[in-house]
């Protein structure tokens, strides 16, 4: 595989086929979920002011709820020397076993000393548990790396989301709400930017000029102003339907989480 088509497909927005009429659920544009998987994790569609982001659902995901990014850190310790201009390196894996590109779209760190580096992740071969595997990354080295060198991967945040309100977690990043209901195990779409709909925790925007939304722990939303830090502050969006003091709305959110 070259692995640089990989930023070309996951960039672009393309056409989803939409089976007008049909039953077929794989083919409802970004309403779209199965059992397949169609594109690359994290590939980003924009249809006029929305976003959304390819995902699999590790445990269910639903509309109405913020979807989270659940994947963990891997702590790697044993990362070979490489030259500055090299775009591969080999890591030994200690706990860990993973299938060829199963990291792709995910991270690279190398937080060592005057070596510090960040990259994509393109690709990957399959290791075994205390084996090793060789990233493909999205760029040459800049400073040389030592061998040992201290690294940290990240999965593709994509390839692992889970939602509320059944997902109650006070250590997970919300990052969007589903086009709709994606089952355990699923594929789907999340949508990262632009009007939607979003559950509240308590009535927002019934307070004058207080119109910024965020996330809770259950993926429900509540007003930056009913908020406190230990209760979140991650920003969802803001309002966009007039509303009036201590009214309460659907409410009609613009999501402002990426792009």
């Amino acid at each position: 595989m070259n692995y640089h088509n990989y930023l070309n497909q996951v960039g672009h927005g393309g056409a989803l086929h939409i089976d007008l009429g049909g039953s077929d659920t794989t083919k409802f544009g970004v309403y779209s979920v199965g059992t397949t998987k169609l594109y690359p994790f994290g590939s980003r569609y924009d249809i006029d002011e929305r976003s959304f982001l390819y995902c699999y659902a590790g445990a269910a995901c639903n509309p109405g709820y913020g979807a989270a990014y659940y994947n963990q850190y891997v702590s790697v310790a044993t990362a070979t020397a490489q030259s500055i201009g090299d775009m591969t390196i080999d890591i030994t894996v200690t706990t860990t076993a993973f299938t060829k590109d199963e990291l792709q779209g995910g991270y690279y760190s190398q937080p060592d000393g005057t070596c510090k580096q960040f990259r994509r992740i393109l690709g990957n071969s399959a290791c075994a548990s205390g084996g090793i595997t060789r990233l493909f990354l999205d760029g040459p080295f800049t400073r040389t790396l030592v061998a040992n060198s201290f690294a940290e991967l990240m999965r593709n945040p994509c390839s692992d989301v889970r939602g509320g309100p059944t997902l109650n977690n006070e250590y997970v990043t919300y990052f969007g709400v589903p086009a709709t209901t994606i089952a355990s195990t699923y594929y789907g779409w999340v949508q990262t930017w632009g009007p939607t709909w979003a559950t509240p925790q308590t009535p927002v925007a019934d307070t004058a000029n207080w119109r910024t939304v965020v996330f809770q722990s259950n993926g429900s939303i509540r007003g930056f102003d009913d908020a406190t830090g230990e209760t979140g502050h991650m920003v969802a969006g803001h309002v966009i339907d007039r509303t009036g003091n201590g009214s309460d709305n659907p409410p009609f959110i613009y999501l402002t989480c990426s792009r």
